[in-house]
This record gives C-alpha cells, sequence and structure tokens, in this order.
C-alpha cells in the first residue's frame, strides 16, 4: 500500500483546519477537540467540508468509517483533494 501524505502536509487539508471545523461543533476551543470523531461531529463536519471547499462531499460507507478519528479525517480529505489548493 501507497504512503499517505503526513497529516497536514502541502497534498491536503491542514489537520489544523480539520481541528477548527471541528470547534465550530459545540463553540469549542481546538484544544478541547479530542482525537475521536463522532457520528454527530463527522456529520457536522461534511457540511463544514461542503461549505469550505464549495463542492459535494460524497463518499461511500468505508471511507466515512475511515473518518473516525481527526487523522483519519485529515488523511481522506487528503486523498480526495480537499485542501488548500482545491
Amino acid at each position: 500500500m501507497a504512503e499517505l501524505p503526513e497529516p497536514g502536509g502541502p497534498a491536503g487539508a491542514p489537520r489544523d483546519d480539520v481541528v477548527a471545523m471541528l470547534a465550530t461543533y459545540g463553540e469549542r476551543r481546538p484544544d478541547e477537540i479530542p482525537e475521536t470523531v463522532d457520528s454527530l461531529e463527522l456529520a457536522w463536519l461534511i457540511h463544514q467540508i461542503e461549505q469550505r471547499y464549495g463542492k459535494p462531499f460524497d463518499v461511500d460507507d468505508e471511507v466515512l468509517a475511515r473518518m473516525t478519528t481527526v487523522t483519519g479525517v485529515t488523511r481522506v480529505l487528503a486523498e480526495l483533494g480537499f485542501g488548500a489548493a482545491a
């Protein structure tokens, strides 16, 4: 299996951006965001991703299952081309 880019690397959405989007759910500070992402946070995050990048986030259940941590979300977004260059 090919190596994935480091989360927050130039190829994808920086980890700090993912944390910042999650922080808007429940009006939390970024330092209050745990590594794990629950199902309600994931639904909120998908909405935020679509708003931020201006394109639909249409993935299958297998991809969603990989998005249970901040690291997983960052990697998936990098793989799908969501990021600074998107």
